[in-house]
């Protein structure tokens, strides 16, 4: 089946560019637009699983623009989260009655969203299990993993944390300290049939601890250092996905 993306309708292009490093990290294709109109257009060409929708847009704004989304008879059963950034409680209700069927209030945990995201794709994908969905399968996996930060004096040159999950594409990581975005990192994995390296750069960060005060941090995966290290992880997430469906 061919991969869908999900359709991001924001104005505002620092959130556009977050959203977008989040759900990228948790291989999710995702296409966006700045305003209504566009959006509408792009959903018909692309027909996402899920919809992304700013309340608070110049010109038509998020309740017309989700309003004119139910009413296209191509459109009306993509599910939509609605996002704002406005303390107003009323901009929930309203999103609800004109057809939402989620809801976050910005600012929010990478992990709330990605959570919403899943939940509005499996609508439209019942059929598929939600691993299978993505470019690459996301498998939950505690892996102790190295990270060796260039370029940060004020910060340990070493720190060690694990990962929460794990694909082809990327991991999402639980470290001591945060790190910002575009960090640029030597990754150290330490498999279960022996320690492989890697290069990846730091997407997202919530900077809100968990417990233990550990953060997360969504880091795409570059490359490794050799051919065996691919072949080895390639080979572990193999196991996972025999592990997950056995």
């Amino acid at each position: 089946m061919r991969n869908r993306p999900i359709l991001l309708i924001d104005d505002d292009p620092q959130s556009r560019e977050l959203i977008t490093a989040i759900l990228s990290v948790a291989d999710f294709e995702v296409l966006s637009t700045p305003d209504g109109l566009s959006g509408i257009e792009l959903a018909r060409t692309a027909q996402p699983i899920a919809i992304i929708l700013d309340m608070m847009m110049p010109g038509m704004d998020g309740i017309s623009t989700l309003q004119r989304l139910r009413r296209d008879p191509v459109l009306k059963d993509i599910p939509v989260v609605g996002i704002t950034a406005s303390t107003d409680l009323t901009y929930t209700q309203k999103a609800f009655r004109a057809g939402a069927q989620f809801f976050l209030p910005k600012p929010f945990r990478a992990a709330s969203l990605l959570g919403v995201v899943e939940l509005a794709a499996d609508l439209t994908l019942r059929d598929t299990p939600m691993h299978r969905r993505r470019r690459h399968p996301r498998h939950l996996a505690e892996v102790p993993v190295s990270c060796f930060i260039r370029g940060h004096l004020s910060k340990a040159s070493e720190l060690k944390g694990k990962t929460g999950n794990v694909s082809l594409g990327g991991l999402l990581l639980l470290l001591p300290e945060t790190l910002a975005p575009g960090t640029p990192l030597q990754l150290g994995l330490g498999l279960s049939d022996g320690p492989i390296t890697a290069r990846g750069r730091v997407m997202w960060r919530d900077p809100k601890p968990i417990g233990e005060r550990r953060f997360h941090h969504g880091v795409r995966l570059l490359g490794f250092n050799d051919d065996g290290g691919l072949a080895q992880y390639r080979g572990y997430l193999d196991q996972l996905d025999v592990e997950r469906t056995a």
